[in-house]
């Protein structure tokens, strides 16, 4: 009988350590969950701020790269706004030169013939001009010239025709380079 209580507190010894292991070991794991629960909760935390942040930049850069946007198109707008204004205000000069007549396109005409003029030429009129011109030279006005035939390719003004050059001289071609030479001011003064 006594083996058999020996073997009894033996079981019962072994048995108690099992269960002294055993809550030591729950008591671990409890501790573990809890010590992952809280590095879950940090984790959780942190991606969240992290996010946040994120989303914070990414909402300031999307504000200024529409600011930038808008600032652009806003640029934009008034340039071809402005270049219109331009335009429109040479068409009036262009119109109100090629609507000239009589004396006053007679004068242009003569003081067009001064300026560009270095003796020798021939001067093709447009047909238009062609009467203004050819009495501008047979008067004496512009010495050292001849008329030529009438140049079909212009529609106002002459062609002159040098012994090494041709210089379009019509109404379209010294607006235009009237054009060049006072666009940057004549932008200054609509704009400033």
């Amino acid at each position: 009988m006594d083996t058999n209580n020996g073997a009894e507190k033996l079981i019962a010894g072994i048995l108690e350590e099992a269960r002294a292991d055993a809550a030591a070991i729950e008591w671990k794991s409890t501790e573990d969950i809890s010590a992952l629960k809280r590095k879950l909760e940090a984790d959780k935390e942190a991606l969240r701020a992290e996010f946040t942040e994120k989303a914070a930049r990414q909402r300031e850069l999307a504000i200024a790269t529409a600011k930038t946007n808008a600032e652009l198109t806003g640029r934009k707008r008034l340039l071809v706004r402005k270049r219109a204004l331009i335009d429109e205000a040479y068409s009036k000069a262009h119109k109100r030169i090629v609507s000239l007549e009589g004396a006053e396109r007679a004068a242009l005409l003569k003081r067009l013939l001064e300026r560009e003029c270095e003796g020798g030429e021939t001067v093709c009129p447009a047909e238009k001009d062609f009467d203004a011109v050819c009495a501008l030279i047979e008067s004496g006005a512009v010495p050292g010239v001849k008329a030529g035939e009438a140049d079909p390719s212009i529609t106002d003004g002459f062609v002159l025709k040098g012994a090494n050059y041709v210089k379009n001289c019509s109404f379209d071609a010294l607006m235009e380079e009237v054009r060049q030479l006072t666009s940057a001011k004549v932008a200054e003064l609509l704009f400033n």
